[in-house]
């Protein structure tokens, strides 16, 4: 049998998705790549949560899969809604890879080392709403700018204007080699990463036992699922998509125990935020605990883009 491993036309997703096909092959099986655009790939002329909807980087690959075009498809894991597409129905995760470096990171130039070094009123480039909100709580003398495309695309956008920088995720910036450019990582118990960021989730039909069956063995990791079950369930609590400003981090203890730490932030700068610890076999009733608790601090109305 030849496994059809769908992805995203982009030169980073179709590197996330080689890692998958590499370990499928080593483990004897044909595979083949089969790459599609995606909504969120087509339009890019506004910013992500100008976009609207759920699963914009999703939802071609899910029905491909639904329709049997594909035997398993290949998320950033941060990008894959919790609810409001077919997972949970006729599709299911069947594999979390390892987690590569979960931090979102700052690319400047020669000069500039660390967050603090940038000039006041330094232009700072982002796709995503939460990085957004983060950084200007951190920095609100900067001016965010945003930016979308390729990883390449935005490089050289920063290059050929007068910003200071961008802030992307370390993860994606290493798989494509460019990790010489990072100027400096965030610290990700303060800029706290997506839910997810830095996992590879790989989907399967529900009812493929042959699929599931192969992908999990060849790269699920029982401790990134773990950390991503916690981290999913906040986001699931309050409101399931990946463009709210939300941020959840779970580390993996000696002591078998997932702290689990969260960050909302809302256009005036107010914080919402809370933590919790507890044994791995809770991880999804720990993050919707800690979701529920940034609900009732304000955490809903955030997601909502209330004021």
């Amino acid at each position: 049998m030849r496994f059809r491993i769908g992805t995203r036309a982009s030169e980073l997703a179709m590197a996330q998705a080689r890692e998958v096909q590499e370990a499928m092959v080593a483990r004897g099986w044909q595979t083949e790549l089969v790459p599609m655009p995606t909504r969120g790939d087509l339009i890019l002329d506004r910013a992500l949560d100008q976009v609207g909807g759920k699963g914009i980087f999703t939802t071609e690959l899910e029905q491909a899969l639904l329709a049997g075009e594909l035997d398993c498809a290949v998320h950033s894991l941060k990008d894959l809604p919790t609810e409001g597409g077919h997972e949970g129905s006729a599709l299911t995760i069947a594999a979390y890879t390892s987690r590569a470096d979960a931090r979102d990171v700052l690319i400047a130039g020669a000069s500039i080392s660390s967050l603090e070094q940038v000039p006041r009123a330094g232009k700072i480039g982002t796709s995503s709403i939460r990085r957004r909100l983060f950084m200007e709580k951190l920095r609100p003398d900067l001016e965010i700018v945003p930016v979308r495309g390729k990883i390449a695309t935005r490089l050289r956008k920063m290059e050929e204007s007068s910003w200071f920088g961008l802030v992307l995720a370390a993860a994606g910036l290493e798989r494509l080699g460019l990790g010489a450019r990072i100027a400096c990582y965030l610290d990700p118990l303060i800029f706290v990463p997506a839910p997810g960021q830095g996992i590879l989730a790989v989907q399967v039909r529900r009812d493929d036992e042959h699929a599931m069956e192969a992908v999990k063995g060849a790269v699920n990791d029982p401790q990134s699922a773990v950390c991503a079950l916690a981290e999913r369930a906040v986001l699931e609590v309050l409101g399931g998509g990946c463009q709210i400003p939300l941020g959840a981090y779970a580390i993996w203890t000696d002591a078998n125990d997932i702290w689990l730490s969260a960050k909302m932030v809302d256009v005036h700068g107010q914080e919402v935020t809370g933590e919790i610890r507890g044994h791995y076999r809770e991880a999804k009733n720990l993050g919707r605990a800690l979701g529920r608790q940034l609900g009732e601090r304000g955490g809903h109305a955030v997601a909502a883009g209330r004021e």
